[in-house]
């Protein structure tokens, strides 16, 4: 990505933040992002549902402890291989686009995923994996960065805890926090993390080369705002049931999202049976 492209982006928000602020006609504000693609289910009970059995709120007041407490409990016991959540075997894969710095991300960690992860997780009828998507940190170099920080501790099966915990003790936006310092603070945090190997690995360049072969992907498949996500299954291996289940709770969470945060608008594809393009983005 070029300094044009950011100073692109940096224009585009600025036009946004003022159409929103001075959007008083009929039509009001309309999102710059992409509109979510969702199938027609009957959603209500779901949602409320997911809304439940989250965490409780985006509050940035809690503590370290405290996040870590809920964060090692909702992963406790899930096995973890690179950026993948869940089962190996597991016959459904959600595929969830995110920027560690996005504040609706941080809505959905804290207030959906983990009723996901509770209920298809756990049995074994879902895995989930990480992806990057740049969407809301402003430093080019940064997100590189801080995913790079995201995919070492994959490489020692702790993914999910460091990127959870990022997205916890998210600071205001835009901000360039992310630092060295910042992001081995959230290192220090995660349990059994090697901290030495982390440090090395995490400063790979076949790190950034997967976030950059995750952007060109999500470039095609018309990816724009996170978190979005893919669901793929395989072709008879999954219950109907579980997968009707999964693709109605998506479709819930995506259309609260896009009320709850303005009009940034998250995505949802449904592929279908496994795809080939989809195998072809291999563990770092």
């Amino acid at each position: 990505m070029s300094r044009a492209y950011n100073a692109r982006r940096k224009a585009k928000r600025k036009q946004t933040r003022t159409a929103r602020e001075g959007a008083t006609d009929a039509h009001g504000w309309q999102p710059p992002r992409a509109r979510a693609v969702i199938p027609a289910l009957a959603v209500a009970a779901i949602l409320g549902a997911v809304g439940i059995l989250g965490f409780g709120g985006t509050s940035s007041a809690l503590s370290k402890a405290e996040i870590q407490r809920r964060v090692n409990g909702l992963l406790d016991g899930i096995p973890q291989q690179g950026p993948t959540l869940g089962s190996p075997k597991a016959p459904i894969t959600l595929w969830i686009y995110a920027d560690l710095e996005c504040p609706t991300v941080k809505r959905f960690v804290t207030a959906y995923l983990p009723s996901i992860i509770r209920t298809w997780v756990r049995d074994g009828a879902v895995k989930l994996e990480y992806r990057s998507l740049r969407t809301d940190t402003y430093d080019e170099q940064i997100f590189y960065e801080q995913e790079s920080a995201a995919l070492a501790a994959g490489r020692q099966n702790k993914l999910w805890n460091y990127a959870l915990t990022f997205i916890h003790e998210q600071r205001e936006t835009h901000t360039n926090y992310a630092t060295a310092e910042f992001l081995a603070g959230i290192a220090s945090q995660v349990p059994d993390l090697g901290r030495t190997r982390w440090q090395h690995d995490r400063l790979d360049r076949l790190l950034s080369r997967r976030v950059a072969h995750e952007l060109h992907f999500a470039d095609i498949h018309a990816l724009r705002s996170t978190p979005s996500f893919l669901v793929t299954y395989e072709t008879g291996a999954s219950p109907d049931s579980a997968r009707e289940g999964l693709e109605a709770s998506l479709s819930a969470t995506v259309e609260a999202l896009g009320k709850e945060s303005s009009g940034d608008v998250p995505t949802l594809g449904i592929f279908g049976a496994q795809q080939r393009g989809l195998e072809e983005i291999g563990a770092p």
